[in-house]
């Protein structure tokens, strides 16, 4: 052993690799939940009615998104075979590690280097609310990010080439698919990345080049021929009424000061939390010349910095920001840390000493958690294994422990094998115990009940648009190889999942459960 050198490119080749089994370990093994639900109905809606303009819910028109994402779930699940949690997660899980990939080619490219772009795309893989949480929901935002992103680079990526056709067009298309995503933010994020880019340059009479107002029409030509399309059969005014509605919820003219105030102080407080431990490295940045550092030692990282600032500004003051909503720019800040870590060794000693007792901390943490396993009462149903799982991986963050305290050089690759080994830990104990118990999970239980009573018979909702959690509505669906739709008029023979108080004295009620705090019922007239 004696003969083996760990270095720090062997540990984050070592990160990168858990990673990669990290992040499909148990992707399907949960029930579907939060809004993963609500995106799968949606995209089984689109599959049964044939129409691929109009989504609808249980049904009922639905005006929040556009389709986009649910076209690639469908296109997913026709290539891979129904609608598995594996198989709606899986585009979640591309999309994060196709960002990590523009990540590492962009940093290596423009970063003088390869190590930009690794360490970047290490950091953002290991940000904890990406690591933990958003990097296994079959939702929007890593598929949006990941084409606000691609629009984003492609503006420097073609303007310091100064080839502005295909800059144009490119980061056009973006914003048109950005838009059938999403809605109303890419034009915003189209706007500000084009506007600060070319101001920056002292270029700003290239926005009235020719290929501008090509990729202008670009957009438009897509966006036109998605709306001519849904206009067909729906009125497009109430579209665009609640994409303009949603939109403003967030702003300020929607929230009080007092929710605004707050706001400015906890947004930046929780994308700091978010994107832990790449926002440990801002402790580097604390030094006399870290304007240079940002926006004079190099070109790419300057571009980062700006784009970071003045997209992110637009979030700060908007009260009604949830960290998801700028997944897209936890790239840039990941590579603007990468570069601020890279010239540590012109930083004050100090902030050395700091990453290192915080990164100590860290794996301490997880060492002492690790060990407490065995105890928490909910992951007591695979007891037999929790003694051997705590004794290995608390051995583990021992060693990376042990060899940060003795080798401080390594610590940010040490943390980073850390942050992999908790993802692999919660990818064997958190997904299997929510498979086993949870919200999700009985909803999962009530709709193979529903199943068990109804058979091949006809059920439909009635009386309310949610009258049971989308993840009984989901499971229904497969369960029954068709899609639950609302009917207010109730028809004899037929069974509906209606509230309690509304089911007609003459009806059987089959079951009741409660949802919303209110009682619900499944009836047959």
């Amino acid at each position: 052993m004696q003969g083996i050198r760990i270095s720090a490119n062997l540990l984050y080749l070592l990160a990168g690799l858990l990673l990669l089994i990290g992040y499909f370990l148990n992707l399907g093994v949960q029930p579907l939940y939060m809004e993963e639900p609500r995106r799968s109905i949606i995209a089984m809606e689109l599959l049964e009615n044939r129409n691929w303009w109009v989504p609808t819910l249980i049904g009922e028109y639905y005006y929040n998104k556009p389709p986009f994402y649910n076209w690639i779930l469908i296109g997913f699940v026709k290539f891979l075979g129904g609608f598995s949690e594996f198989n709606l997660r899986l585009p979640t899980v591309l999309a994060t590690f196709g960002i990590a990939g523009l990540m590492y080619g962009a940093g290596k490219k423009h970063g003088h280097g390869g190590q930009l772009g690794y360490l970047s795309a290490l950091l953002f893989l290991t940000a904890s609310g990406i690591l933990l949480f958003f990097s296994m929901l079959a939702e929007i935002d890593m598929i949006y990010s990941l084409i606000v992103f691609v629009g984003i680079l492609a503006v420097f990526h073609y303007g310091e080439k100064e080839r502005y056709w295909p800059l144009f067009l490119l980061v056009y298309l973006s914003c048109a698919l950005g838009v059938l995503t999403k809605g109303l933010p890419s034009f915003v994020f189209t706007a500000v990345s084009l506007l600060v880019y070319f101001i920056d340059k002292k270029r700003f009479k290239v926005l009235f080049h020719p290929a501008h107002f090509a990729g202008i029409a670009l957009l438009g030509l897509i966006l036109f021929g998605y709306y001519y399309q849904y206009a067909q059969y729906h009125d497009l005014s109430r579209v665009w009424m609640r994409m303009l509605t949603e939109s403003g919820d967030r702003t300020v003219a929607n929230n009080s000061w007092s929710e605004f105030f707050t706001h400015l102080i906890v947004f930046p407080l929780n994308w700091i939390g978010d994107m832990a431990p790449a926002s440990l490295l801002l402790v580097f940045l604390w030094r006399k010349d870290w304007k240079a550092v940002l926006l004079s030692q190099e070109r790419f990282v300057r571009f980062c910095t700006l784009m970071l600032v003045f997209n992110a500004l637009l979030y700060w003051v908007s009260p009604g920001t949830r960290m998801r909503y700028v997944y897209m720019l936890y790239p840039l800040a990941c590579i603007i840390l990468a570069w601020v870590y890279q010239q540590r060794s012109s930083a004050p000693v100090w902030t050395g000493r700091v990453f290192r007792i915080l990164a100590l901390i860290l794996l301490g943490v997880f060492a002492l958690g690790a060990l407490a396993l065995p105890w928490i009462p909910d992951l007591q149903f695979m007891k037999t294994s929790l003694y051997p799982l705590a004794v290995a991986t608390a051995l583990v963050f021992g060693t990376c422990f042990w060899s940060c305290y003795r080798k401080p050089d390594l610590a940010l690759p040490l943390l980073l094998v850390g942050f992999a080994i908790a993802r692999l830990v919660f990818d064997v104990t958190v997904l299997p115990q929510r498979n086993q118990e949870g919200g999700a999970q009985r909803d999962r239980k009530l709709a193979q009940r529903i199943d068990n009573l109804v058979g091949d018979a006809p059920l439909y909702t009635a009386f309310q648009e949610k009258v049971v959690a989308y993840t009984t509505i989901v499971y229904l669906n497969q369960l029954r190889n068709r899609v639950v739709k609302r009917k207010d008029r109730l028809q004899k023979g037929d069974f509906y999942l209606i509230p309690l108080k509304r089911a007609p004295k003459n009806a059987e009620i089959l079951l009741t459960t409660e949802y919303g705090d209110k009682l619900k019922a499944l009836i047959r007239l």
